[in-house]
């Protein structure tokens, strides 16, 4: 597949098309960016198989790599929409159904998908989003210039948030695999040989102990249901407790798991 140009919408940008934007340059692709609503461009790019026009332009035909979405509201975002067509050059098949949530949280915001604005009133006046944060990067939307410059730093910070989820969705995978080689202890604390980033969705396992960089820990699930006891600081080799009881670190495996078999 080859494209020289993106064609997207100018003035404000959103979340959807500047993670678009950011998804194809993750993916590879070399390509000038151009921010228009002039229709003549328009035209010409959704008529060029080798234009990539997204989050404008009315029409979504992904073989002619047209890809907006306003024409029909139950339809993904532009970020969606590229993702969808390119995901194997984005993200490894194994990890795509965890990064594929994070697209969808993208699309959720831009398209109130299940009203989800409803949702975000009720959480505190200070809480942003993937989404809101992007959007941050407005600036003057009268002023071509800037916001130009606006959008391509915009780019650029996504590109990192892509890798960040990516190396998530990846890493969630292999656990995922892994889940059911875990060790399940006679009082039902599992125990891994690798850590694990699931099996507090599961709800399978109250406690679980898992490898940490200063030796082994033990987690609870959610501290409203049960706490690490604080006397783990009896432990020889204890290294510390979270003061939530969350979580607690002793250097040596046996002695982890002798804790582990107590609780």
């Amino acid at each position: 597949m080859q494209f020289s140009k993106v064609i997207t919408h100018d003035t404000a940008f959103h979340a959807d098309e500047v993670m678009a934007v950011a998804l194809l340059r993750h993916a590879g692709f070399q390509f000038k960016v151009i921010r228009s609503r002039n229709p003549t461009l328009l035209a010409d790019s959704l008529a060029d198989p080798e234009v990539v026009v997204l989050d404008v332009g009315g029409i979504y035909d992904p073989l002619m790599l047209n890809f907006d979405h306003h024409q029909d509201a139950s339809m993904m975002s532009a970020a969606g929409l590229i993702y969808d067509h390119f995901k194997n050059s984005i993200c490894p098949k194994e990890a795509q159904p965890f990064f594929g949530n994070f697209i969808a949280s993208i699309d959720a915001i831009d398209t109130n998908r299940d009203n989800i604005f409803a949702v975000w009133n009720t959480l505190p006046m200070g809480f942003r989003n993937t989404s809101s944060i992007i959007g941050g990067f407005n600036r003057e939307i009268n002023d071509p210039a800037i916001q130009d410059e606006q959008f391509q730093k915009a780019v650029d910070f996504t590109m990192e948030i892509i890798k960040n989820e990516v190396h998530k969705a990846v890493k969630k995978a292999k656990s995922e695999a892994d889940y059911s080689k875990r060790t399940i202890l006679a009082n039902n604390v599992a125990v891994f040989d690798e850590f694990s980033t699931v099996w507090k969705e599961k709800d399978e396992h109250t406690f679980a102990m898992l490898p940490h960089a200063n030796g082994w820990q033990i987690q609870s699930v959610d501290t409203t249901v049960a706490k690490v006891p604080e006397n783990i600081a009896d432990c020889e080799g204890f290294v510390f407790r979270h003061a939530s009881g969350f979580m607690a670190v002793v250097k040596d495996k046996n002695v982890a798991l002798e804790f582990a078999k107590t609780l």
